[in-house]
């Protein structure tokens, strides 16, 4: 049952990681299209292009590349131990953060939302498998 949770585990940070490549690529070149509406509470363009899209000058979506390929190492190496909580703990502050400035700007952009539930996913796996013993093999 551990070795389907650390797979599924990892396919949501997979997923994490995907999306931020894409707002990655979105931000350093037009090579790709924003799909997302610009009308109303969803507007990714003004959380995209806001303030609060970079930290210490480094772009979120470069940020989120970088949480979800050590959380994939993380997650097939410590599954189930605290490392994995401790990052993914780590990576719900930064959620609580981003909504914050989502809810300040009066914007909320879609894709920003699914790397948000996939770390709330990774965190309550987190949680569930913490501190129990496994006895699998690490996948790599």
């Amino acid at each position: 049952m551990k070795l389907n949770a650390q797979r599924i585990a990892l396919a949501i940070a997979v997923i994490g990681l995907l999306i931020s490549v894409y707002l990655t690529i979105l931000r350093f070149s037009s090579i790709l299209p924003l799909e997302c509406p610009d009308k109303g509470i969803i507007d990714c363009a003004n959380v995209l292009n806001s303030q609060y899209s970079t930290i210490l000058g480094i772009p979120n979506a470069v940020l989120g590349m970088v949480f979800f390929i050590v959380d994939i190492f993380v997650i097939a190496r410590y599954f189930g131990k605290e490392e994995m909580l401790l990052v993914n703990g780590i990576g719900a502050v930064f959620v609580l953060y981003f909504i914050m400035a989502e809810y300040v700007l009066g914007s909320i952009c879609i894709f920003c939302t699914g790397v948000h539930l996939c770390i709330i996913a990774l965190l309550i796996i987190s949680i569930k498998y913490s501190g129990k013993q496994y006895s699998g093999k690490p996948i790599s």
